[in-house]
């Protein structure tokens, strides 16, 4: 048992990083946005770039902060049936959903992880302008996707507890 919620708290240790670590894309983002805004309407010389790369800081923000807005809670879902079910019931509908959850996730890994690695063995630029290399910001979907599978094998292994045990995992003393 204690195994089990080392094993946990590390998963969510995991996302919390990431999501603090990168939720400051967020205000690097903003400014470039402001900046990129600015040169084109006020000093009329826009950017060859802000677009592109607005573009792959929304990506990083989105992929490597989807395992902390799992663990928060934070992904939109509609509830409206599901909040009516005993916790018991509750979990054991995420244990089935989330099964199709598991299949995008690696769906995103190895598809993305493919794209990324032509990408990178091809030297792919985008056909833009300013033409960036494309496998830095297309690696981002195959580690988010790991990031909340993390996450999401953190709450399976959580709901599978209510299951067997029909308690709470964190509330069970060790």
């Amino acid at each position: 048992m204690n195994f089990l919620r080392k094993f946990l708290g590390i998963i969510d240790n995991i996302s919390k990083w990431t999501g603090k670590i990168f939720s400051f894309l967020i205000i690097a983002l903003m400014l470039i946005v402001v900046y990129d805004v600015a040169m084109r309407y006020i000093l009329n010389r826009p950017t060859e770039w802000g677009l592109e790369l607005n573009g792959f800081l929304l990506l990083a923000i989105t992929f490597l902060g989807g395992g902390y807005a799992f663990l928060n809670r934070a992904h939109v879902k509609v509830t409206i049936i599901h909040d009516r079910f005993s916790p018991r019931l509750k979990a054991i509908v995420d244990l089935l959903t989330y099964l199709v959850f598991f299949m995008v996730c690696i769906v995103l890994v190895w598809y993305g992880g493919q794209v990324t690695w032509d990408s990178l063995i091809h030297n792919t630029r985008t056909p833009s302008t300013w033409g960036p290399l494309m496998w830095p910001s297309q690696i981002l979907i195959p580690i988010g996707a790991v990031l909340i599978a993390l996450q999401g094998l953190a709450k399976w292994i959580r709901d599978f507890y209510m299951v067997v045990k029909g308690v709470n995992l964190e509330d069970t003393e060790i």
